[in-house]
């Protein structure tokens, strides 16, 4: 730790160097007091869902509109077609040009913004309150009246094709996407990248956009979150007027298989020369968003590989100096996401990180966290709480989780309550029944060359060579 004392006397500075202890938790501060307005909700009638926080500080609105569908929904060997048709929503409309669009919402400060992932669709819009008619007539326009031109089309898809071919020169994003194929499968939507790949959006044509938004995108597959300095019947009255007339339809239900767990630990090798770092993913199918195990697994992860002071991060970091950071997370979807422990490794330590990373793994699943641990990661997860809630966009993000996965209204009120009553036998358990080391994927992206040798000698029966894409080349 350095600290700079000025001297103004002298016009310098007094440099003191303290030691820091490591291997005592730092005192938590007092618990904050999180303290948000009531959902209030409301229908427009063509079953537009609308979501509203009063959030009165400044004059803007924040707007966030959700649909229940993303690229899980996407086609066999139309992969990356969810994140395709949003890119391609501010393209133009009937009456606009994709220039016009943003000339327009520039000329009124506004800020808009598209995106999917695998659970849903996105598209937001930040406004000052003065300009919220011209706003939402925008907003309407854009994503009532898509018209998705051809020459439009062809060079989204051009710089979709360029950045996917710039990702395989990067490790992180290859571990990533290998991960996933290899734990779920080719053929299962979560084992496919939301990006999609080369071949499939390559072979995408203006028709399947056109099918994906014609399906998808319909009001009653869609909730409105509104945050900012509105009152309800405002929104009702303007959200009437703009998004009144978007037309309802059945929409097909998007089925997604749940997924197997892998049999045995097995080793990934996808060759990266001269690597200076491995890039290790270890992992398993964790849990879905509404499982009943969320808070203690919250916590048990906290405390695993969820923040700088967690084991796996004092472990591989600070003690044994082989990475800049390592971690853990679980991904929570409509149905059980990964879990992964990762990081980047020196090439030279790769089979030791991992010898360190199962190493702990089989530690939390094993053996009991401590008072003092728990006591830490709540008071961690307690104190992050408040600073995603200080903008209209950040607490429309949360209320999009609410929506997307059908929470309770009173989710995040409750949370700090939640969080507090995690006892010891609450988290040893999801830590002896959820991480699962013995039965694991592990994928290291790296210098093969110089780390197989090593690896081949951590005693696991099967280790494999594959491309970036997650297809066995051998082994």
């Amino acid at each position: 730790m350095i600290i700079h004392i000025s001297n103004t006397r002298h016009r310098g500075a007094v440099t003191i160097f303290a030691q820091m202890d490591r291997s005592r938790q730092p005192k938590s501060k007092p618990s904050p007091k999180l303290s948000l307005l009531p959902l209030q909700r409301a229908d427009l009638k063509n079953g537009l869902g609308i979501v509203l926080v009063e959030h009165h500080g400044l004059p803007l609105v924040q707007f966030k509109l959700v649909l229940q569908t993303g690229s899980a929904a996407d086609p066999a060997g139309k992969t990356g077609l969810a994140m395709f048709t949003a890119n391609m929503i501010d393209e133009g409309t009937e009456y606009r040009s994709a220039l016009q669009i943003s000339e327009d919402l520039g000329f009124i400060g506004a800020r808009f913004s598209l995106s999917a992932n695998y659970d849903g669709s996105f598209a937001s819009l930040l406004t000052l309150k003065e300009h919220l008619s011209s706003a939402l007539e925008i907003f309407s326009d854009v994503m009532l009246r898509p018209s998705f031109p051809q020459d439009d089309f062809e060079r989204v898809k051009k710089d979709v094709l360029t950045s996917l071919l710039q990702q395989k020169d990067q490790p992180i994003v290859v571990a990533n996407n290998a991960f996933a194929t290899l734990l779920y499968g080719s053929d299962h939507p979560y084992g496919r990248s939301v990006n999609g790949t080369e071949i499939s959006v390559d072979a995408l044509t203006v028709e399947d956009v056109k099918n994906f938004y014609d399906t998808y995108y319909r009001p009653n597959n869609a909730t409105m979150i509104v945050v900012g300095d509105v009152q309800l019947n405002e929104v009702v009255h303007e959200l009437e007027k703009t998004f009144g007339g978007w037309q309802k339809q059945d929409v097909p239900s998007v089925s997604v298989p749940l997924p197997s767990q892998p049999s045995s630990t097995r080793i990934f090798l996808i060759d990266k020369p001269n690597a200076p770092q491995s890039q290790v993913r270890i992992g398993h199918v964790g849990a879905n968003r509404k499982t009943a195990d969320y808070f203690p697994l919250l916590v048990m992860n906290t405390i695993l590989g969820g923040e700088f002071t967690s084991r796996i991060n004092l472990n591989l970091r600070e003690e044994k100096g082989y990475t800049y950071g390592a971690r853990s997370d679980f991904s929570f979807r409509k149905i059980a996401g990964p879990f992964v422990a990762s990081g980047g490794f020196r090439t030279d330590v790769t089979d030791s990180s991992v010898v360190e990373l199962m190493r702990e793994l089989r530690r939390i699943g094993t053996a009991d966290v401590t008072e003092e641990e728990l006591d830490f990661a709540k008071n961690s997860l307690i104190q992050r709480q408040p600073h995603q809630f200080e903008t209209p966009g950040a607490i429309a993000s949360r209320l999009a989780e609410i929506v997307l996965y059908n929470l309770p209204d009173d989710y995040y009120s409750s949370y700090v309550q939640n969080v507090q009553k995690m006892a010891l036998k609450d988290v040893n358990r999801v830590g002896h029944q959820y991480i699962k080391p013995d039965a694991a994927v592990i994928v290291i992206v790296g210098d093969i060359e110089k780390t197989k040798e090593g690896l081949g000698k951590l005693g696991y029966s099967s280790v494999k060579i594959c491309n970036e894409k997650g297809e066995i080349l051998s082994g």
